[in-house]
C-alpha cells in the first residue's frame, strides 16, 4: 500500500514538471512555430519567444541555489523566484516585441502571456487568492493553440484534469485554486487574443 502512494506521488511529480509554465510555453511556440513558420518571419522570432517565456522563467530553479536570500527559502522561495522571473519574462517580452515591430502571431503570444500574468498576479496578490499558476500556464496555451488550430485540438484540455489530480495529490492546490486558475488561463487568454 505505501509503495502505490510513492509511485503515484512520483507519477504526480512527473505530470507536474512537465506541465510547468514554461516548458508548456516552448512546446506552445514550437508547435505553432512548426506550423506557421512564414508567420513568425523567421527563426529569431522563434528563438526570442522561447528566450523570454521559456529560458529567462525557467532560470528560477538553478538561480534558487546561487541567489542567498533564496538559496534557504524552500519551496515557497522557489516559487516566488519563478514568478517573479515568469512576469518580469513577460513584461520586457511583450515590451520588446512591440518595440521591435515583432510578426503578428509572436505579438498574440506574447499579449496572451502578458495578460495571464497580470491577471494571475492580481487574483493571488491583491485578491489573495492563490490561483493555480500549473492550471492557468496550461489552459491558457491550450485556449491559444485553439484559436490557431480550431477543434482538432480540444482534445489537449484532456490534460487539465491530470493536473488536477497531480497537483493535488502533491497537496500543491486545491480544487478551487485550480479551477480559478484554469478559468484565468482561458479569461484571459481570450482576452490578450481579442486585443490584438
Amino acid at each position: 500500500m505505501n509503495y502505490e502512494i510513492t509511485k503515484k506521488e512520483r507519477i504526480a511529480r512527473i505530470v507536474s514538471i512537465l506541465t510547468v509554465v514554461p516548458l508548456v510555453a516552448l512546446f506552445t511556440i514550437t508547435l505553432l512555430y512548426i506550423n506557421f513558420k512564414e508567420d513568425f518571419q523567421g527563426f529569431f522570432w522563434y528563438f526570442y519567444s522561447i528566450l523570454f517565456l521559456t529560458i529567462l522563467p525557467i532560470s528560477a530553479y538553478p538561480l534558487k541555489y546561487i541567489l542567498p536570500s533564496y538559496r534557504n527559502s524552500g519551496r515557497g522561495g522557489e516559487r516566488k523566484l519563478a514568478f517573479i522571473l515568469a512576469i518580469l519574462g513577460y513584461v520586457l517580452g511583450s515590451f520588446f516585441v512591440f518595440i521591435l515591430k515583432g510578426s503578428l502571431i509572436v505579438k498574440k503570444i506574447f499579449s496572451v502571456y502578458f495578460t495571464s500574468g497580470i491577471i494571475l498576479t492580481f487574483a493571488n496578490k491583491s485578491l489573495k487568492f492563490k490561483a493555480s499558476g500549473h492550471a492557468c500556464g496550461v489552459s491558457g496555451p491550450i485556449t491559444l493553440l485553439y484559436h490557431f488550430f480550431g477543434n482538432p485540438i480540444l482534445f489537449l484540455y484532456l490534460i487539465i484534469p491530470l493536473i488536477f489530480w497531480a497537483r493535488i495529490k502533491l497537496k500543491r492546490h486545491t480544487y478551487k485554486e485550480l479551477i480559478a486558475g484554469t478559468l484565468i488561463g482561458i479569461f484571459s487568454t481570450t482576452i490578450g487574443i481579442w486585443l490584438l
